[in-house]
């Protein structure tokens, strides 16, 4: 964690509101995730002491060894080892040692029978197709060696470069008819899928796109899925597209820039100047909508990027240096390296998983969400333990499955979500009693911008505690029914994490967000976390930016962005005691009711403090409802143009919302809050005395400068 991270969590208890109804300060783990980490990973590895173990009482962590009873055999895997050997041993000894496969390893613990152990030993292991564990491996330990580095690769090492005339260097890679190479790593270093126009040399987000333009014949919002239209003298001449995706970003139309797709192009025509694409039948363009192409080998033309012939079994690069001979190369392959299917019980700890293959964005109505490096189906109480996952798909993903346990893991340069816990599209199982805690989790939604370092959905009973989580593109953490009842969420707290820098690639996301679409209470609680740098990235039609952090509340299409929102008539729940800081928006509440927003302190917002809609919820009032409450805030207001709250609910009227005992400070004006319906004598905008004077808000406060 940087010193920055340690200073902010050193000074946060003098910053929280006074309050004496406030609950009592809960003890958290976020001071040293690090330390957590490294505890579980030595707690569960093979040779583990009780002693070892014990040091994780008192922690939330105290029963990641509830399953690991004596009477295990110890299964031993090694690069250096035999499958023909007996695995008892975990070094050679003779004319015996360790398995050299897993899966050999994973069938003499079945041959056993009963809860046994399968340990790693260091090195490299690189997998070529998913390994699959089921009922019969229930209570089955998979851990690294002790002081040992287990690295599993998502694909095979390439070896054997030729450079050629033109500077390129090529190598001969046979895969299977129906496989692909997803990624290329170069010293664990992700390189870059040819693509047109070149990723920019500094990595700044808002360079290397095309824009799309408005079509000359105007097309019907629901093809927008499957063709958009380009500029004159935009794209480069592709004599072969077999390959060629638009990786676009865009949305019902300019200003809705919410996600992204890998779209496969299936014709390019000039004269209309339109690219045609198999689309999906979820995601839809308009005119700037932002994209680049990638896939072609017309296209490989800059170092870094790479190119593969599937017909010829050939892979094409363009190194960095010329010291390629001497470089590690990994193909990577594998969306999936561990499959968990009814494997009740088993534990996956102390090891490191990386260079797969960027599938599953985590993209709702779809099956992308079929993938996972570790993938748990069906398969009640697994403890996901201290471990590393990095340059893959999606890092773990639960499906219908209760009582997962995933912490002290390190994920981070994810293609699409960090953690998903959920559900599958169409059947609706459950996923309850999950336990996220103590991870660190960063550079998420890397391919996939609709994602987010945690998304859980149907899944209750849900704690989410004492996370790290920097660098997203869209969420920190996303919870909630997308499609109503189906995918409910109810009982979750999220708590004591920490969240930095969520929202970098969206005009429409933020770092927590709970969803209720299936509108009823969701009785969840969202509290004492710390979120600062939530921002926004979206582009005008013509292809300009709008400035960092922009919010205009006079405005649309505008970019949006919050620290902490409700949304999708999300209602019952508690948002309280959390410290916002130089985030756009701090707190948003859109179209839900009876929730409480009480007892937060946000500063140096470029955006509005407050800002609720009654749009996901227009005209809806069950007979439960109760106003929004927003009491008991410490609000810093730090420009002249700054907004404490903004209100719009013309339908609901201002009962929607309630402001009480806040306290502001800063640069207030008689522009600082704005509330639709008028009920201001001043108008649309005006100070907290009219706010106030409209019965809008009961006893909040102006401090004066210090």
């Amino acid at each position: 964690m940087s010193r920055r991270f340690r200073l902010i969590l050193s000074i946060l208890p003098a910053m929280l509101f006074p309050q004496s109804s406030n609950p009592a300060p809960v003890e958290t783990e976020i001071d040293a995730p690090e330390r957590l980490q490294m505890l579980v990973r030595e707690a569960t590895c093979a040779e583990a002491s009780a002693a070892k173990s014990a040091e994780l009482n008192g922690t939330s962590l105290s029963d990641v060894l509830s399953s690991s009873s004596g009477g295990r055999a110890i299964f031993y895997v090694s690069p250096d080892g035999k499958d023909t050997w007996s695995g008892l041993l975990p070094t050679q000894q003779g004319s015996d040692g360790p398995f050299a496969s897993i899966e050999r390893a994973r069938d003499a613990a079945r041959e056993k029978g009963g809860a046994n152990t399968i340990a790693l030993g260091k090195g490299d292991y690189y997998l070529t197709q998913p390994i699959v564990f089921d009922a019969r491996d229930t209570g089955l330990i998979l851990t690294a060696r002790c002081d040992e580095a287990p690295i599993l690769h998502g694909g095979s090492r390439v070896r054997d470069f030729a450079q050629q005339a033109d500077g390129r260097w090529t190598a001969s890679l046979k895969l299977p008819p129906d496989e692909g190479v997803g990624d290329l790593f170069v010293n664990g270093i992700r390189q870059t899928r040819a693509r047109f126009p070149n990723a920019p040399a500094d990595g700044d987000p808002r360079k290397g796109w095309l824009f799309a333009a408005k079509c000359e014949s105007a097309i019907d919002v629901g093809d927008g899925n499957t063709r958009f239209c380009f500029h004159a003298g935009d794209l480069p001449a592709v004599d072969d597209i077999s390959g060629l995706v638009a990786d676009i970003v865009g949305g019902f139309r300019p200003g809705s820039q919410w996600g992204n797709d890998t779209l496969p192009v299936v014709s390019i025509d000039g004269a209309s100047r339109t690219v045609h694409t198999k689309g999906t039948g979820y995601f839809f363009t308009a005119e700037g909508s932002r994209y680049f192409l990638t896939g072609a080998k017309a296209l490989l033309d800059a170092p870094g990027e790479w190119w593969y012939d599937p017909a010829a079994g050939q892979l094409h690069y363009i190194p960095v240096d010329q010291s390629l001979a001497n470089s590690v190369v990994v193909a990577g392959i594998l969306p999936t390296f561990f499959k968990l299917d009814g494997a009740n019980g088993m534990v996956v700890s102390g090891i490191e998983f990386r260079d797969g293959a960027p599938a599953g964005s985590g993209k709702f109505y779809t099956e992308t969400r079929g993938f996972g490096t570790i993938r748990i189906e069906h398969a009640n109480g697994v403890k996901i333990l201290g471990n590393t996952i990095q340059n893959v798909g999606v890092g773990v993903h639960v499906t219908e499955s209760k009582d997962a346990l995933i912490a002290g893991n390190v994920i981070g340069d994810v293609a699409g979500n960090g953690i998903y816990v959920g559900t599958n599209y169409g059947t609706f199982g459950k996923s309850n009693g999950a336990r996220i805690l103590s991870n660190h989790i960063h550079d998420i939604g890397t391919t996939y911008i609709e994602t987010a370092g945690i998304w859980f959905q149907a899944a209750d009973n849900v704690r989410i505690a004492d996370n790290l989580i920097e660098n997203t593109a869209q969420f920190g953490i996303a919870g909630g029914s997308l499609w109503g009842s189906n995918d409910a969420v109810y009982d979750a707290v999220i708590e004591h994490n920490v969240i930095h820098n969520a929202n970098q690639q969206t005009a429409d996301g933020g770092a927590i967000k709970l969803m209720g679409e299936q509108a009823d209470p969701l009785n969840s609680t969202i509290r004492s976390n710390l979120v600062t740098g939530t921002g926004h990235l979206m582009n005008r039609a013509d292809g300009t930016f709008w400035p960092p952090g922009y919010e205009n509340t006079r405005e649309w299409p505008s970019p949006v962005s919050w620290a902490i929102y409700t949304d999708g008539k999300a209602s019952g729940v508690r948002i309280e005691g959390n410290t916002l800081s130089g985030n756009v928006a701090a707190i948003g509440i859109n179209g839900g009711w009876s929730n409480l927003v009480t007892g937060n302190v946000i500063t140096h917002g470029s955006g509005a403090a407050f800002r609720v809609d009654d749009g996901t919820g227009r005209g809806w009032r069950p007979s439960w409802a109760r106003p929004n409450r927003i009491e008991e805030n410490v609000v810093s207001v730090d420009s002249n143009s700054g907004i404490a709250a903004y209100v719009n609910a013309p339908d609901l009227g201002p009962g929607f919302v309630q402001f009480a005992r806040n306290r502001y400070s800063g640069k207030l004006n008689n522009q600082s809050f704005r509330i639709d319906p008028r009920i201001m004598r001043s108008g649309e905008f005006g100070s907290l005395r009219d706010f106030q004077k409209a019965g809008a808000d009961t006893g909040s406060v102006v401090a004066p400068p210090e």
